[in-house]
Formats: structure tokens, sequence, C-alpha cells
């Protein structure tokens, strides 16, 4: 039989790579590192061509190298997300949702809401008192239309905005009297830390840690 000098592998129905033992015997390999190639012409005569040949089948070698490079060196592309593909689209479904943000803003609420409504109060009592100065001023003078329009239209600016003020405070008493307590600042903390350990953790594999020591090679070369 003529060889071309290519090399291939054995390997069985199940998909499984076979080597030579060291009493030259034909088995399975334990792995990829451990495979053996066979020119073609040894090939077939470990084979045979007895019931058991069967069995076995050749592939070259150049054939799977070739695949495996074009798989490694292939980066996958995904399309944009289409919100026609879910039943219920949500806000979040981008997948490039910046969580650590919205916690360090929970964390910040958390640590300044007591001094925001010590604000509101402030607020608030500083419009009760230019609301009392308006209506001294109306009672104390005899006033122009002109003047008495401008004065009506400056109480009703510091009456809208007392209206304001005084839902910010029932909003935030609310929510502190509900979640913001002791136990929520604790949680929010909680998930920022574990979010930015996430950061720096590292994959321990299962098997081929050959893989992974090549690239923790590159990255300290």
């Amino acid at each position: 039989m003529m060889d071309n000098g290519k090399r291939c592998y054995i390997v069985d129905t199940e998909g499984q790579y076979y080597k030579i033992n060291e009493k030259g015997s034909l088995v399975v390999a334990s792995g990829t590192e451990d495979d053996t190639t066979f020119l073609l012409r040894d090939a077939n005569l470990r084979i045979g061509t007895g019931r058991k040949a069967r069995f076995y089948s050749v592939l070259e070698a150049y054939e799977i190298e070739q695949q495996v490079e074009e798989t490694i060196d292939e980066e996958p592309v995904y399309d944009a997300f289409d919100y026609n593909t879910v039943d219920k689209p949500t806000m979040f479904d981008s997948l490039h949702n910046n969580w650590e943000d919205m916690l360090s803003n929970l964390c910040y609420m958390s640590d300044h809401m007591d001094e925001y409504q010590s604000n509101l109060n402030d607020m608030h009592s500083d419009i009760d008192k230019e609301i009392c100065n308006i209506m001294h001023y109306l009672e104390f003078n005899e006033l122009s239309d002109p003047d008495m329009i401008k004065a009506s239209k400056m109480l009703q600016e510091c009456r809208r905005h007392r209206h304001e003020i005084k839902d910010e405070m029932e909003k935030t008493a609310l929510m502190k009297s509900i979640f913001l307590d002791s136990a929520f600042k604790i949680k929010v903390q909680q998930s920022l830390e574990f979010m930015e350990k996430m950061k720096t953790r590292q994959y321990t594999p299962r098997k081929l840690n050959e893989l992974f020591q090549t690239q923790v090679s590159k990255a300290t070369a």
C-alpha cells in the first residue's frame, strides 16, 4: 500500500482516540495530549480487516488540527438584543446593566436620607416664612391692582412649592419607615462587595488544565 506521508488518528465509533502502549498494543488514549498519530499505511495495518475493523476509522490529523484552529480563531458574534424574542421584555434585557452603580446609589441614599430629610424640614420652614411675609405684606399695605396681582402670583408660587416639599417629605418618610433601615443598608453593602469580588474571581478547571495554564502564561508574559 502506498503512503503519501500524511499523519492520521485512529478513532472508534464512540469518538475515542487511540495510541500505542509500551507493549505495542492499540489502547484508548487518556487525553488529547496523549493521542498518537500514525502514517496512513501503519494505521490501516493496525485496524486490520477482521470483524473488529468496522469499529475503527481513520481521521487525517491535518483536518482535525485545522478544525480546532478555525474554532479557536473564530470570535463569536452576537446580534443586538431583539425584544420581540421574549414574551415580557424589561428594561434590563440588554445584558449591559450597571448593577454596581445601582447598588452604589442605594448605599448613598441609605447613608444620606436623614440628612436629606433635615434639609427638607429647613426648606419647609423657609417657605412657610415666605408665605407669612407675603400675607403680612397684603395685610398692612394698600396695594394698587398691579401690585396686588404681583403679590398674589408670589403667594401662588410659594404655596405650590410648599406642596412639592410636603410631598417629598411624605415620600421619604414612607421609604424610611418601610425599608430604609439598618438591615437594608447592610444587605446593599454586602451585595456591592460581592459584585466587586466577582471581578477578581478565578476559574478552577475540572479537566484540561493545560488550556488554562497556556492562558496564564500568556497573561504573565
